[in-house]
């Protein structure tokens, strides 16, 4: 409770500070994210990439289920891109400010990864491209409930910059990674713009920051958990969820070329 508390008043004031004094209606909610991905090694250049999500809120309220593949190019040891990657996400009524309908996503996306290293510190650069055919429900005039399909086409853009750091000495610390059986801390801040139907607010509408400690149990297997903050502004820009909790991401490589 105490966490939740510090978490809740870390949160309003980051809101405050990004966002200014903007009137909206904002809520703040307890979250619960949970991450596992694996990048599975296909040749020296390709590999498969697929990212399994589930969100809650208040504990148990299922928030947002999310699967994501896509096929993955390493260009040098610094650099990869992503040509083309698929997303399903489904969408559930949740919190203060549920949706009038459950509208899911088909979702196509490319993506630019950069990473460098200074020090001991690892740095990643990542910039994705997001075309959205979001589900639409209208309501006739007798009340029923008529399902469009995909058709709220909407784009958006999103940055994010990711800092890690082994506390754990390393055996070698100029090769580059983290050793096996080491501890590391991780910090990273996302930001993300939408432009298309039913956007009115072209503005940053979402940031996520993450702070937590993880642990490489071998070259292929890691866990990372700690405190995160999203702000998500709604399309309409007049609603505003302020969402604070706890992330965990477990990652297992696979390496098919063996």
């Amino acid at each position: 409770m105490k966490l939740r508390v510090f978490l809740v008043l870390l949160g309003t004031s980051i809101s405050g500070f990004l966002y200014g004094q903007t009137p909206r209606q904002t809520v703040t909610q307890f979250a619960d994210w949970f991450s596992f991905t694996s990048s599975m090694k296909a040749s020296k250049r390709l590999s498969l990439l697929v990212d399994i999500q589930s969100r809650f809120v208040n504990g148990v309220d299922p928030m947002q289920n999310q699967i994501r593949v896509g096929a993955d190019i390493k260009v040098s040891d610094v650099f990869s891109v992503l040509p083309v990657g698929y997303v399903f996400t489904w969408n559930y009524y949740y919190g203060e400010q549920p949706a009038t309908f459950l509208n899911n996503e088909h979702r196509i996306f490319q993506q630019f990864v950069f990473k460098h290293k200074v020090g001991k510190s690892s740095f990643h650069h990542r910039l994705r491209t997001e075309q959205r055919f979001i589900q639409r429900h209208t309501t006739q005039s007798d009340g029923t409930v008529v399902d469009q399909g995909f058709v709220n086409k909407q784009f958006r853009i999103r940055y994010r910059a990711y800092w890690s750091m082994p506390i754990t000495e390393q055996a070698n610390p100029g090769a580059g990674g983290i050793d096996a059986k080491s501890w590391y801390v991780v910090v990273y801040d996302e930001f993300f713009m939408s432009w298309g139907e039913s956007v009115t607010y072209h503005e940053i509408d979402q940031n996520r920051i993450f702070v937590g400690l993880g642990y490489q149990f071998t070259k292929d297997f890691t866990i990372q958990s700690g405190p995160f903050y999203q702000i998500l502004i709604k399309a309409n820009g007049a609603q505003q969820e302020n969402n604070i909790g706890i992330g965990t991401w477990l990652t297992y490589n696979l390496d098919f070329t063996k």
